[in-house]
């Protein structure tokens, strides 16, 4: 009788565990909900947080509360991702402030059982990365961000996380020998803190997003530090989070690499091709750490190396 009454209570603990080894989407996104609505009434209390969670604001360790600011007032524009397999969210957001002004804002976060163990930030306000910035320009999501992608037409996990190395590696050999072109549709666009950059008429001429690493526009930067921490196979969109620097002997010749960044960019894929870019970037130096251990590439000088 003792035996049996062990056995139904592995049972029960195996179902437990694997009921939380998966999520429903609407489950997920409930956690950026608790979030959001904590950060919008400054209120670090409402967030159902693990003993252990991990918090990070711009690479910085913090509190809950310091990843909150007082005058956030409402959420003008927000689109997320989620990988519910993994626990795994991830959101872009422009938060709009009582003092009329907005802020940039991509939130991550892991969940495990029914707790938050990690909360990571990206915050950017107007003049914090130079002049990129038209936060404005977000007022509906794109398509690309919404889609349900039919199950045997979906990219699998690891072919999306491919997609998106193909943009990082064309951005780091860009300008050299070594060349190897992005997976990118022609009619790709790409969007940093709010303001279009390519996909768009400029000057009379059309700007692709393959253009800069064709011509080698950014050959002097050093994409390292990557990660791919959120994985959204339905949607078909993939969280990379980098770090923008220079690689070493070498200057930056215009604004466009003037600074050393932390920078997340959702890459929207279809059919292994890079459709639509969003980006959330803030300036911060090379020498200060951002807290959580890259997956791949090369080191902050630029060496090709498979980091650890």
């Amino acid at each position: 009788m003792l035996k049996k009454r062990i056995t139904l209570l592995l049972l029960a603990m195996l179902l437990v565990v694997s009921a939380r080894s998966s999520y429903e989407r609407s489950a997920l996104t409930g956690y950026i909900d608790q979030y959001l609505k904590a950060l919008i009434a400054n209120n670090a209390s409402a967030v159902p947080l693990a003993g252990s969670v991990k918090i990070t604001l711009n690479g910085d360790i913090r509190s809950l509360a310091g990843t909150f600011w007082e005058n956030a007032e409402s959420i003008a524009y927000r689109f997320d991702i989620v990988n519910t397999r993994r626990g795994d969210t991830g959101t872009e957001a422009v938060i709009r402030n009582s003092d009329g002004s907005l802020t940039m804002f991509m939130l991550r976060l892991k969940i495990e059982g029914d707790k938050i163990t990690e909360i990571e930030a990206i915050k950017c306000n107007k003049g914090e990365a130079d002049g990129i910035w038209d936060a404005g320009n977000l007022k509906e999501v794109s398509p690309s961000y919404l889609l349900s992608i039919r199950e045997v037409e979906r990219d699998s996990y690891y072919d999306l996380i491919g997609t998106a190395e193909s943009y990082w590696r064309a951005f780091q050999t860009n300008g050299s020998s070594d060349y190897r072109p992005a997976r990118l549709l022609p009619d790709s666009k790409r969007f940093e803190n709010g303001m279009q950059t390519t996909g768009m008429i400029k000057d009379g001429q059309y700007e692709s997003t393959a253009k800069g690493f064709d011509t080698g526009f950014f050959k002097e930067r050093n994409i390292w530090d990557r990660r791919y921490p959120v994985v959204d196979e339905e949607r078909g969109v993939v969280l990379s989070i980098v770090r923008f620097g220079i690689k070493a002997g070498l200057k930056s010749r215009s604004e466009a690499t003037s600074h050393d960044r932390l920078v997340a960019e959702f890459f929207a894929v279809r059919s292994g091709m890079i459709e639509e870019i969003q980006a959330v970037i803030v300036n911060r130096p090379d020498e200060m750490t951002t807290g959580w251990p890259p997956d791949y590439g090369p080191d902050r000088a630029g060496k090709d190396t498979v980091t650890k």
